[in-house]
């Protein structure tokens, strides 16, 4: 499994959770597991070859392209249940003021937010109009707030939160400030890759991961983390503005139709 993108990544701890109680769940019918990790951390499309090299790394966590969708086996149930497709963005103090006079979707496109290079999102931002900064490093991207090389970094609620929690208690001298009261969404899941080489641990961690959703595991998890809590009562989010993005790129292989594994956000529209 892939280490820390960074030290601010802290959903990591999530992701491991996820995988290790899943495969738990699975022993009984697919034998025991253990998560060892990559000693260093690459970029999300140099890990996801090694995914094709056997005994180098067998699971990685990432959004799904059509490309990726073919070169490699996915767990087809996302790892937030559909609500890292909604959106807070982390930004500079100095820009909230900006932040909260916005009142139309066309405003927030004037500005720009920082993306990861080979991010699927960077794309989906770009073709509904948004400025797109798109960044190799994740830690480059709280840097780029305070040099002015983007205004705002979307996060998905299950994330930002304990992102944005974690840099300022370690950069008290330049901290940043969270944006909440408008969302950006579309619907992108995170899911959990493997290579086609490794069905058997594909088959053991659907299968734990389907009995999360259905014993109600998964949305504890979520629930009870304490980066995903934030997220928590669904019922706050009732007063934000959402605006709503096409994802035109998503692969249909991506189980939208199965309403079990998805949360949604009622709000204003």
């Amino acid at each position: 499994m892939t280490p820390k993108q960074s030290q601010e990544d802290v959903s990591h701890d999530y992701l491991v959770q996820l995988v290790s109680r899943s495969s738990e769940i699975a022993e009984a019918h697919f034998g025991p597991s253990k998560i060892e990790f990559m000693p260093i951390m690459l970029s999300q499309d140099r890990v996801l070859q090694l995914l094709g090299i056997g005994g180098v790394l067998d699971i990685v966590s990432s959004a799904p392209t059509a490309e990726r969708e073919a070169s490699f086996l996915s767990i087809k149930v996302p790892i937030f249940m559909g609500l890292l497709g909604y959106r807070m963005m982390i930004v500079s103090p100095e820009k909230l003021p900006e932040f909260e006079q916005i009142s139309s979707e066309e405003q927030l496109k004037s500005l720009v937010a920082c993306q990861g290079t080979a991010w699927p999102d960077a794309d989906i931002l770009e073709d509904s109009g948004y400025k797109v900064v798109r960044v190799d490093r994740f830690e480059q991207m709280f840097e780029k707030l305070h040099d002015g090389g983007c205004d705002y970094f979307p996060r998905g609620i299950t994330e930002g939160y304990g992102e944005l929690e974690y840099y300022n208690e370690n950069n008290p001298d330049k901290p940043l400030a969270k944006f909440d009261s408008i969302l950006i969404h579309y619907q992108v899941p995170l899911m959990f890759y493997t290579s086609h080489n490794n069905y058997e641990l594909a088959a053991k961690i659907q299968y734990g991961m389907e009995k999360m959703v259905e014993n109600g595991e998964l949305e504890a998890l979520l629930k009870n983390h304490p980066v995903t809590q934030s997220a928590f009562p669904l019922s706050k989010w009732e007063k934000s503005t959402i605006f709503s993005v096409p994802n035109k790129r998503l692969p249909k292989s991506v189980p939208t139709y199965k309403q079990e594994l998805w949360l949604e956000l009622k709000s204003n529209p």
